[in-house]
This record gives structure tokens, C-alpha cells and sequence, in this order.
């Protein structure tokens, strides 16, 4: 009877210790699923990012030559009225 109760409870250890194991493999497993999911939206993020300061400094950039020809232009303007007024225009 002893060795049938020490081969029932050896069977008993070895298979939750199968079963232990399985669990563990699909914790592991979903840990890295996760973590690759991360370092890809981290990625993905970081790449937005980028593609957004781009933009926001094109813009930037644009309007500051806007700035500047509108700053070009009002002087000339107001160059060209001081120096040759015409008739009906007030100095």
C-alpha cells in the first residue's frame, strides 16, 4: 500500500509541477509580448514626435519669411509713398 500511495503522490508532485511550469512558460511569454508591445509604441511615439517638430518647424520657418517679406514690403511702401505721392494719396 506504501508504494502505491508514494508512487500516487509522485505522479500527484510531478504533474502539478507540469502544470507550475506550463503557468509560468505563459506568464513569461505574455511578459514579452507586452514588452514588445511597448518598445513598439514607444517607437511609434517617438516617430510622431519627430515628424511633428518637423512640421512645427517648417511652420515656423514660414512664417517667420512671412514676417519678414511683410516687414519688406510695409518699408518699401512707406518709402515709395514718402518719396513720389500721388494725387489723392495723403502724406
Amino acid at each position: 500500500m506504501i508504494p502505491v500511495l508514494a508512487a500516487v503522490l509522485t505522479t500527484v508532485a510531478v504533474a502539478a509541477g507540469a502544470y507550475a511550469w506550463q503557468q509560468i512558460r505563459t506568464v513569461r511569454r505574455a511578459l514579452t509580448r507586452e514588452r514588445a508591445a511597448r518598445r513598439l509604441t514607444e517607437a511609434a511615439q517617438h516617430r510622431d514626435m519627430q515628424a511633428f517638430r518637423r512640421r512645427i518647424d517648417a511652420a515656423i520657418a514660414e512664417q517667420r519669411v512671412l514676417a519678414a517679406a511683410d516687414r519688406i514690403v510695409d518699408d518699401e511702401l512707406a518709402r515709395t509713398i514718402r518719396h513720389n505721392p500721388k494725387e489723392g494719396d495723403t502724406p
